[in-house]
């Protein structure tokens, strides 16, 4: 039974190799192979524990990744430089020419953007749908479908995405369904509802400090290893790489995330109240008139 995203709060602390209440920062751009052997496995794609090349993984990004797949109940997650280089690299290992993506309507501008006008030079379309109807996305779905792409919030107009019925129709008809759920880490647990593969951009609620861009992608190992594969992994040879230093700042930050959200929920819902009792127009999903709440709730 997998776990929910709250339950293992406290396995988010990684304490350093020699008793160091912070994990080491590896700062180093390439790494030697002391066996020949383990250099020959690394490029055949037996990749876990090693490490070939700081695009490829390095032991900071190792530590946040690992944070990470415990906050979504993940079996291992793999780190980017920023939230559109998790989502390209997601897609585009999922998809080849000529097939197609059922998507929301409602998604942060820089995917629809590249689902819409990029992917065109690879033949890829994406009908943008409303993903709160579950009839509307099973009519979209089509043969040459490779996945359904939704956001848990969306960003900026707070649509409620129902997961566990976007999930059921995924499994139908064999697609990974894929949530970005970077507006609601600790809210929702996508991949407890079902998703396939979870995306954050961490530059938002989960680094916190407004100081750096960073993206993750919480998923199975089979598919993260795919992802660095040297030879044809997207997320290798897109070259997203996280800085090291950057990751060991956001995993610091993390410790303090169940906190933030907890406190940005409360001012929000105290906001939202105040403004419908002053009869402004309110679209906030913790209140009965958002058309997501149940959902939500």
């Amino acid at each position: 039974m997998t776990h929910k995203a709250s339950d293992k709060i406290q396995d988010l602390h990684n304490f350093g190799e020699f008793g160091g209440v912070n994990p080491s920062i590896s700062d180093s751009s390439t790494y030697t192979f002391v066996s020949a052997k383990t250099m020959f496995d690394t490029f055949e794609g037996n990749t876990e524990g090693c490490y070939l090349y700081s695009r490829h993984s390095s032991p900071s990004n190792l530590y946040l990744g690992e944070a990470l797949a415990a906050l979504e109940g993940t079996e291992t997650a793999n780190v980017t430089a920023s939230g559109m280089g998790a989502i390209t690299a997601v897609i585009l290992e999922l998809c080849n020419s000529n097939d197609h993506i059922v998507s929301s309507r409602t998604i942060y501008g820089g995917t629809y953007a590249f689902m819409k006008n990029f992917l065109k030079k690879f033949n890829i379309s994406t009908s943008f749908v409303d993903t709160t109807k579950l009839d509307v996305v099973e009519q979209a779905i089509t043969p040459k479908t490779k996945m359904i792409y939704c956001e848990a919030v969306s960003n900026p107009l707070l649509e409620i995405a129902d997961i566990k019925g976007l999930a059921a129709l995924a499994k139908k008809y064999n697609i990974p369904l894929v949530v970005d759920n970077t507006f609601s880490p600790l809210s929702i647990a996508p991949a407890n509802l079902g998703a396939d593969i979870v995306i954050h951009s961490l530059t938002k609620f989960i680094n916190g400090t407004s100081d750096c861009v960073a993206g993750v992608i919480c998923g199975t190992k089979d598919f993260c290893l795919a992802l660095k594969d040297v030879n044809s992994g997207a997320g290798m040879l897109l070259g997203s790489t996280l800085d090291s230093l950057r990751a060991s700042s956001i995993l610091k930050n993390m410790r303090t995330l169940h906190i933030r959200m907890k406190k940005h929920s409360e001012n929000a819902f105290y906001l939202a109240q105040q403004f419908e009792k002053d009869g402004l127009r309110v679209v906030y999903p913790g209140l009965t008139s958002h058309a997501g709440n149940a959902t939500m709730k």
